[in-house]
């Protein structure tokens, strides 16, 4: 190589920085090897909780659809479902609808105070729908108990908790209907409002817009 060329090469940036490199690895290398030993631990630690986590998942996504199945059996009664729910057990992650259903079961047979104590008694899940879906389902269970002003208390405060993760105007529809149920029809009418005016392109809203005429003409007639 001539020695222009030579000289060329030793100017050009990219081939100073290899050299470089090459003479910092000849220096370096046990060290080097050490901590690429480092990163593989660290990578096998990190797949190892990964595959944990995914069989953590696989568990609760199959805890999940066996309960289904029996919720949703056409060839078990009530009581065989409410029985075989019970013999179940359920962890705090997907599979926690389990206990919902066992809940609903029990609403549905008529059994509101069982109803009660299992949703009491029910872990908060580490998803947030599940969460939810207890507390309306909760809000249900007093309504039917007798309890009312306890089961809008529960949907009042799912819409002022930050951790709801519900839809508002299907918290605020159901808030309307149990109002409506308690003859309590302005409130009801104040929800329903709400609805159209801060959720107008939503299902919610074309149910409000049905049942807005109804309780105000019902209203003005009693007065």
């Amino acid at each position: 190589m001539k020695r222009k060329e030579k000289e060329h090469l030793k100017a050009d940036p990219f081939v100073h920085f290899f050299e470089k490199a090459l003479t910092f690895y000849k220096a370096n290398r046990r060290l080097i090897f050490l901590g690429a030993g480092a990163v593989a631990l660290v990578a096998i630690v990190l797949l190892a909780v990964f595959l944990f986590q995914n069989l953590s998942s696989s568990g609760e996504n199959k805890a999940y659809a066996a309960a289904y199945r029996v919720q949703s059996s056409p060839d078990l009664s009530v009581d065989q479902k409410i029985a075989k729910l019970q013999g179940m057990k359920f962890r705090n992650g997907i599979s926690a609808a389990g206990r919902l259903f066992l809940a609903s079961l029990l609403y549905e047979k008529g059994d509101l105070a069982q109803a009660e104590s299992v949703l009491k008694e029910m872990p908060n899940s580490r998803v947030a729908m599940v969460n939810d879906e207890k507390r309306t389902l909760t809000a249900q269970v007093l309504a039917a108990a007798g309890k009312k002003a306890e089961a809008e208390a529960v949907l009042e405060g799912m819409l002022t908790d930050k951790r709801t993760a519900m839809a508002k105007e299907i918290i605020l529809l159901q808030l309307a209907k149990m109002r409506i149920r308690n003859q309590r029809n302005e409130e009801a009418a104040a929800a329903l409002k709400r609805i159209l005016s801060e959720y107008p392109d939503t299902p919610s809203a074309s149910e409000a817009q049905t049942l807005l005429p109804t309780i105000e003409g019902g209203s003005q007639a009693s007065r």
